[in-house]
């Protein structure tokens, strides 16, 4: 059943149960009773024809949008090496090599800050701009990391 039969059905069984509609044996509370169900109807539907015209007008006269592409050199805003107890601040020795790239690309390795937690699994995770998208990337310890601002 529809959307709009289904509120049909729905206002013709509550207009049963309004008592100033009832039919009490008498042909102008029947006559008014179907009235009253059938202007209901016809004003609902009007309206709902309304505003589906007028969605239909709204959607085809906004263009959509394509979404912003990564233009722009890299220029990285963070850069945390470690754990996620203990960390050690990567930024600067990130930002030296890639600032100013379109790409670039590394591997993740104690040799960017220290071993912040000996033992544990650590990861590098950066965050940086490509124009005005932001962005970030991440890699876990002995991988490659890869930034990247091409379009």
């Amino acid at each position: 059943m529809g959307r709009r039969a289904w509120l049909a059905a729905a206002l013709v069984a509550a207009a049963g149960a309004w008592p100033c509609l009832a039919d009490e044996g008498d042909g102008s509370r029947t006559e008014a009773k179907a009235a009253y169900r059938e202007g209901y109807q016809r004003g609902y539907d009007e309206g709902f024809d309304r505003g589906y015209r007028k969605g239909l007008e709204e959607g085809r006269a906004s263009a959509i949008a394509e979404p912003p592409h990564a233009t722009g050199p890299i220029t990285v805003s963070s850069a945390n090496y470690g754990t996620s107890s203990r960390r050690c601040d990567a930024t600067r020795f990130v930002a030296r090599r890639a600032n100013g790239k379109r790409t670039y690309s590394f591997e993740v390795s104690n040799d960017m800050c220290g071993d912040p937690s000996h033992g544990d699994r650590k990861a590098l995770e950066v965050a940086y701009v490509c124009g005005s998208i932001a962005k970030t990337a991440s890699a876990n310890e002995h991988r490659t990391i890869q930034l990247d601002c091409t379009p």
